[in-house]
């Protein structure tokens, strides 16, 4: 398992660092082709981190004791050569015949993650059960994006709205499903709610499939879309905030983790009320001329603030991480670069949408915040390999 978790955590690094360049092309630092690395980091991100996060959440928290631990670890294991495949291919030639070779693989591999899961949820409770399978489903249809993707681009329709919609598919399916139903599996295991337990299950569960809906209005589609899509945000919204205001956590806390997991909760309740405010003609308007700061804070805001600080402090309760004074420093660096980036972004689309003159320098500035992640993310990585003797 320790190796496991110093791979997960090197994705990590790996996902900020190139981020950081990122930011560094934006800011004429560095010459690099801006398309491959954003493919690249994107990638890694989601699946080196996240997915493989919530694959250790699978394999030792919710089906711990409970399911075949070697058959989990050589899946893990040949789905790290699929993202090694990805960032060692992403980065000198897009999406080209070698990185879509392993990206397939990958689908593959999360086609037999899920099909295990689905069947040793039928190991736990009834709440938790239904949470897992309701995320093996949205990992399957997450997969249609990519080769939907792959015929758009075959067909020339590279520059055509289903082209984009195929990405925001695949995005939109995994983590605003796989990732977030396997995280509520795992708060379902722990810190179930006292009443209305499976209401909030399929209540989150319906409205995500309509939810998708929110990311295609962009498009400027009829007004029964953006019905739809208010009531599955308000759905989302009311059954979290319901959840939220009456679970009561008994197990004890460290300062870190204690703060780690407000964060994460409050970056996730900024995420459901965007999402509402989203749904105006109005807020449409403002995100679709603010893209490179309001639609990039937002993504960060859930992906750093809510995935990966929640994914953190669930590994720190569990003692898969070592919690050191190493890792607490590293933490409080991450954070503090979180918090920082986006108030920088978020403060610089409503400079743009308001006319007003532009941060002097922003991408340079925010290139020199962003440096935070990195920094502190390594030293999360580095305290793996130190001793326990600092625990608590």
């Amino acid at each position: 398992m320790k190796n496991q978790v110093r791979v997960t955590l090197a994705y990590l690094f790996i996902a900020a660092l190139l981020g950081w360049l990122l930011r560094s092309v934006q800011s004429g630092w560095l010459l690099f082709n801006f398309k491959y690395l954003l493919h690249t980091h994107s990638h890694v991100a989601l699946i080196g981190w996240i997915y493989n996060g919530c694959y250790l959440l699978i394999q030792h928290t919710i089906l711990e004791e409970k399911s075949n631990s070697s058959w989990y670890n050589r899946l893990f294991w040949l789905t790290q050569i699929t993202i090694l495949g990805m960032l060692l291919s992403f980065p000198f030639q897009g999406y080209g015949a070698i990185s879509i070779t392993f990206s397939t693989l990958y689908i593959f591999a999360s086609y037999a993650l899920g099909w295990k899961v689905f069947r040793d949820a039928g190991k736990v409770t009834y709440p938790v059960r239904i949470a897992l399978r309701v995320s093996v489903v949205f990992l399957f249809l997450s997969s249609i994006g990519p080769f939907a993707l792959g015929y758009f681009m075959s067909q020339g329709m590279g520059d055509s709205i289903y082209y984009k919609l195929s990405i925001y598919w695949f995005l939109h399916f995994l983590y605003n499903g796989f990732f977030l139903f396997i995280m509520v599996g795992y708060a379902f295991e722990y810190f179930p709610p006292r009443r209305y337990i499976m209401v909030i299950v399929w209540s989150i569960a319906l409205s995500t499939f309509t939810l998708f809906l929110l990311s295609a209005l962009w498009t400027n589609p009829p007004t029964w879309v953006y019905i739809i899509s208010f009531i599955s945000s308000a759905i989302q919204l009311l059954a979290f905030g319901y959840w939220i205001a009456v679970i009561r956590p008994t197990t004890k806390k460290s300062a870190i983790e204690y703060w780690a997991g407000r964060i994460a909760v409050l970056a996730f309740l900024l995420k459901l009320i965007f999402q509402v405010v989203a749904n105006a003609p109005t807020v449409q308007d403002f995100i679709n001329t603010t893209v490179p700061y309001s639609v990039i804070g937002f993504i960060h805001l859930v992906m750093l603030g809510f995935f990966s600080l929640g994914l953190l402090t669930i590994l720190i309760q569990r003692k898969i991480l070592i919690n050191n004074k190493a890792f607490r420093t590293g933490l409080v660096v991450f954070i503090i670069g979180i918090v920082l980036s986006e108030i920088m972004l978020f403060s610089q689309a409503i400079i743009v949408s308001s006319s007003y003159l532009l941060f002097t320098h922003f991408f340079e500035q925010l290139t020199a915040v962003s440096t935070l992640l990195p920094i502190g993310i390594l030293f999360l990585l580095l305290s793996q390999f130190l001793p326990n003797r600092e625990q608590g």
